[in-house]
């Protein structure tokens, strides 16, 4: 039987410079206040900008900040409290602590990708079909009941982990010691069982991100040359192009509405990446195989840059929406005038 947890495997966990210590420290705060900061301020101009929210369809984004306001509020900072306290990379909230960690960090965790291919799915559907038959197909109701299988295909594997907890440990030749590593036995102990979860769970819905991508661009590609070819009036809807404008003004209108969806996409499927990456490589691929080549302090590392991505999606969003950046611009000149 192999002790993931040995005392020498956690030597290397401690770390005694006090300048690195409050590095660490502050950088903690500078995480989970960016965090607030910035799904705080998605959710606050979701309610605010009128034309944010007008399509359902924006429901997925508010959904997604609210997913990652949770993460960047409790998952982060339980992550990262074991340090703050003690200053070395260990557990100490026990077994039962670190089941509840689990199952509400791999809810959250598994809920992005989900969202993520709804929004590609629906980015999907806007240059595939004509527009205004596009705006008569979405609503409320489809999306919130698309949310609400989102929210259950996420936590099916969370309950599933807890469901197997025990199992696992009994036929596991790993042994975790919760006082120093939280592990779940499920993942990282039954490699039968770990395989299912990692293909149903989190590499589906990585390809499924990926696949829709790509047919997004695809037809964006095809819908651009069509709207060069034979001009926005096949595009829209009559009232959309009536008016003054230019025929030259028409086009870049409808042009617009396709390629700021798109780079919206691509800045969310790009956070994705970003954050998924290092951790599908060292402690999905390694932590299945060889659970025993693990370090506490890498797999520290790269859990942080996967629940960093509750940062990067806020942030990427709204550099990518013209509508979301001219509301704070404008709000933070009115608080600079006042002041």
């Amino acid at each position: 039987m192999y002790d993931l947890n040995r005392s020498d495997s956690f030597e290397n966990g401690t770390f005694h410079d006090n300048t690195l210590n409050i590095g660490i420290f502050a950088t903690t705060i500078l995480l989970v206040v960016t965090n607030a900061l910035a799904n705080l301020g998605i959710i606050i101009a979701f309610w605010k900008i009128k034309a944010f929210g007008e399509k359902p369809s924006e429901f997925f984004i508010l959904v997604l900040a609210c997913v990652n306001l949770f993460l960047g509020m409790v998952i982060i900072p339980l992550h990262l409290s074991p340090y703050i306290l003690l200053g070395e990379v260990r557990w100490i909230f026990g077994e039962m602590g670190c089941q509840c960690y689990i199952f509400s960090a791999f809810a959250s965790v598994t809920n992005g990708p989900l969202l993520t291919s709804c929004i590609c799915l629906d980015r999907l559907l806007l240059v595939k079909m004509e527009y205004p038959r596009y705006v008569k197909s979405q609503s409320k109701t489809k999306v919130l009941l698309t949310v609400t299988v989102c929210f259950i295909l996420a936590l099916t594997p969370a309950t599933a982990d807890l469901c197997f907890w025990e199992y696992s440990k009994s036929v596991s030749d790993i042994r975790i010691n919760y006082d120093y590593f939280c592990l779940s036995p499920v993942r990282y102990g039954t490699p039968e069982i770990s395989l299912i979860f990692l293909f149903v769970f989190v590499f589906c819905p990585i390809f499924l991100v990926s696949g829709l991508s790509v047919a997004f661009l695809h037809a964006l590609r095809l819908r651009l040359q069509r709207i060069r070819r034979v001009g926005p009036e096949h595009e829209s809807s009559a009232h959309s192009t009536a008016g003054p404008l230019t025929l030259e003004k028409r086009t870049e209108k409808v042009t617009n509405r396709y390629l700021k969806p798109a780079m919206t996409l691509g800045a969310l499927v790009l956070a994705l990446a970003v954050a998924f990456t290092p951790y599908i490589c060292y402690v999905v691929i390694i932590g299945t195989i060889w659970p025993e080549k693990l370090n506490p302090n890498v797999v520290f590392g790269v859990v942080l840059v996967l629940y960093c991505k509750s940062i990067f999606d806020p942030v990427m969003y709204a550099v990518s929406e013209s509508k979301i950046r001219k509301f704070y611009v404008t709000r933070f000149r009115e608080l600079k005038n006042k002041l």
